[in-house]
């Protein structure tokens, strides 16, 4: 696995300043709090592996110095645990508290679950859903097989909300969010381009569903989120953001499932809805590799959404005095 050379500095994130690379945000950020946080997230990405400090050390790239205070205060504050027969370290107790927390305050996360399970055994591959937080698309579960490298999600990965990704989380949203959503590509990507986006979310809206298809570019975009997501930042340089519009340069975001390719990596994303009316989650299908069933594909976006509509319905029972608005028409 890669490792950083030196240390990385936690304000380098192109995903939380834009896609036209503006560093406005960076000052908001406080380096030693972000570094700390990187820790924890890098221990949770094998939660049952203990690492040892060096491990820690070579996939952030921080100073000794550094790390070593970190983590100790991670330790005496329950976040850590040391092992001090090994010397090495693990996720430690306190977390239980702030995830449970978690989870009460994004409840259609644990509703998705049984739900995202019955469509990977249906389909026979991943199953996966997504949020949005702040200006990036978070992946926050997954189920089903293993796809190829580069085909599939990781919990835990990263994406820049910026076109073609997240178009299931701004489809319905409203007309000054969808345009500043397709601002952030203005640089990257054509007037042209844009424009085609904007059709694709109409199109997207229209029948319910997003259809994505690519072959080698999203492999890339796939395995630089979790490279990234390793080495505990976001985006250095906007490397991943500039795969993200490259795919934007392509066929990927479809106007028309008929386009869809034999051999293409085929992604099916569908709008979960909260109490408010608006998108909790987007949940989907991906499909990839040579065994692909063109008839389970073809019958793919009827079975999602009928799961994104159970879960959907689910939130709804958790608070019904407040209905649902805003579901597809």
């Amino acid at each position: 696995m890669p490792t950083a050379p030196r240390e990385q500095p936690a304000s380098r994130s192109a995903t939380a300043n834009g896609a036209t690379g503006s560093r406005a945000g960076a000052s908001r950020v406080a380096p030693t709090a972000a570094r700390a946080l990187r820790v924890v997230e890098l221990l949770a990405t094998d939660p049952t592996r203990a690492w040892k400090l060096a491990e820690i050390q070579r996939e952030l790239g921080y100073s000794h110095g550094n790390l070593h205070a970190i983590v100790a205060t991670l330790v005496a504050m329950g976040y850590l645990r040391r092992d001090d027969d090994s010397r090495s370290y693990l996720l430690g107790p306190a977390l239980l508290g702030i995830g449970a927390a978690a989870r009460s305050a994004y409840p259609s996360v644990d509703l998705a679950a049984p739900h995202l399970e019955r469509l990977a055994d249906a389909l026979d591959t991943e199953a996966h859903a997504a949020m949005r937080v702040g200006q990036t698309v978070l992946v926050v579960a997954r189920h089903g097989r293993e796809l190829p490298a580069g085909g599939g999600v990781q919990v835990g990965a990263r994406l820049p909300l910026t076109p073609p990704v997240g178009s299931t989380l701004m489809a319905w949203s409203t007309g000054p969010e969808i345009e500043a959503y397709l601002a952030t590509a203005v640089g990257a990507l054509s007037a042209e381009a844009i424009a085609d986006h904007r059709d694709s979310l109409r199109a997207t809206r229209e029948r319910g569903y997003s259809v994505h298809a690519s072959q080698g570019a999203r492999a890339t975009v796939g395995e630089a989120a979790l490279r990234l997501m390793a080495e505990g930042v976001d985006d250095v340089e906007g490397e991943l953001t500039e795969l993200v519009h490259r795919l934007g340069r392509h066929p990927y975001l479809l106007v028309d499932p008929a386009a869809v390719a034999t051999g293409d990596a085929i992604q099916f994303s569908a709008p979960v809805f909260g109490v408010d009316g608006r998108v909790a989650l987007s949940v989907g299908a991906a499909f990839g590799g040579p065994d692909v069933d063109p008839l389970v594909v073809a019958g793919a976006p009827e079975v999602l959404l009928a799961t994104a509509a159970e879960i959907t319905s689910a939130l709804a029972e958790l608070s019904p005095t407040e209905p649902a608005t805003g579901r597809p028409r």
